[in-house]
C-alpha cells in the first residue's frame, strides 16, 4: 500500500512534469474543489475578487447569526465556525489579510448575538475569543491591517467592558498585546 504523498516527495514529483502536466493538474483541481477554485481565483485576480469572495462569505456568516426567524431555524456555532474554516481553507496565500477580516467579522457577529440575546456558552465564548485573538494576531504582524481594523477591535473590546464569562478580561488581554496600540 502506497503511503500518502509528503511535501518535499510532491516537490520532487511536481519538477518532474513538464508545463502542461503541471496545467493539467492545477485546471483539474480547480474544476472539482471549491476552495482551490477561489483561493487560485484570490491568488491571482487580488484586492477586487478578496473584496466580493469576503462579501459572499461575510453574507454567509450573517445569515447564521442572524436568521429570520431564530425560535424556528435556532443558532448553529458549528455551521459559523465552518464558514470561517471554509474561508480559511480559501486563503492559504493571503498573509492573513482576508482571512484576518473574516475572523473579525466573526467576533462582531458574535459579540452582537451576545448583546442581543445575553449569555451563550463557554463553547461559544471560547470560539470568539480565538477568533477575536486571530484577527489580533494578524493585525500585530501589520500595522496597516492593524489601522484598517482598529475601529472594529476596539468596538467588541468596549462592548465586553464589564461583561461576565471572562470575555471582558480575555479581550482586553488580546487587543492590548497589539504593538502598535499607543500609550494612553
Amino acid at each position: 500500500m502506497a503511503k500518502k504523498l509528503t511535501e518535499k516527495a510532491l516537490i520532487k514529483k511536481l519538477d518532474e512534469m513538464n508545463q502542461e502536466e503541471l496545467k493539467k493538474i492545477i485546471v483539474d483541481l480547480y474544476k472539482c474543489n471549491k476552495s482551490v477554485e477561489e483561493g487560485l481565483s484570490l491568488l491571482l485576480l487580488g484586492e477586487d475578487y478578496g473584496s466580493i469572495l469576503l462579501e459572499k462569505y461575510k453574507k454567509r456568516m450573517y445569515k447564521i447569526f442572524n436568521p429570520t426567524d431564530i425560535v424556528r431555524t435556532g443558532f448553529s456555532l458549528e455551521s459559523a465556525q465552518m464558514v470561517l474554516s471554509d474561508f480559511a481553507d480559501v486563503c492559504v496565500n493571503d498573509n492573513g489579510r482576508w482571512y484576518g477580516d473574516m475572523a473579525l467579522y466573526f467576533a462582531e457577529c458574535a459579540t452582537e448575538f451576545t448583546m442581543s440575546y445575553g449569555d451563550i456558552s463557554e463553547k461559544f465564548y471560547d470560539a470568539l475569543g480565538d477568533a477575536y485573538h486571530d484577527a489580533v494576531v494578524i493585525a500585530s504582524d501589520d500595522e496597516n491591517l492593524y489601522k484598517l481594523w482598529k475601529n472594529r477591535l476596539e468596538e467588541i473590546l468596549h462592548d465586553f467592558s464589564g461583561f461576565g464569562w471572562g470575555m471582558e478580561d480575555c479581550i482586553a488581554d488580546e487587543y492590548y498585546s497589539i504593538p502598535w496600540i499607543e500609550e494612553e
